[in-house]
């Protein structure tokens, strides 16, 4: 049995992790950013309770939301790499670019860890394809 070096090999478990928990806090910060705002759309029941004039519940919306999908984005990333043992290379292109869109309209944003993420998930990848990975039973 022959043994393979994978580089870099923890950031392949690590970028999920990363992206988990910035999701995490993206949406505990939008709950207490936006808790009156979430106040009155529960008290309205929900239903139909963000309009479209309503700037500061449509904003809590789609920061929820935003964390919501980050959140996927990182399940899937788990799934990829518990199902391959590595990341997809689009993983880091789409936190790299969701990453620079925030930072330049609110660089006082977490667009920077994003940015931090994707770098890291980019760095995982190319070293993939520098060296073979491990067999599935090394995993």
């Amino acid at each position: 049995m022959t043994t393979t070096i994978r580089p870099r090999a923890g950031l392949h478990r690590w970028v999920p992790r990363l992206t988990l928990a910035a999701a995490t806090v993206h949406m505990a910060v939008g709950a207490v950013a936006s808790a009156p705002q979430w106040r009155d759309i529960l008290s309205g029941g929900l239903w139909n309770t963000v309009a479209n004039d309503d700037h500061a519940r449509m904003t809590a919306l789609w920061f929820m939301v935003a964390g919501v999908a980050l959140f996927g984005l990182g399940l899937l990333a788990r799934r990829a790499v518990i199902g391959t043992g590595a990341l997809p290379a689009e993983m880091g292109w789409t936190l790299m670019a969701a990453g620079v869109l925030v930072s330049v309209l609110e660089p006082a944003s977490g667009g920077w860890l994003l940015i931090v993420i994707g770098a890291l998930a980019l760095v995982a990848t190319r070293d993939r394809h520098r060296a073979p990975c491990a067999s599935a039973g090394d995993r």
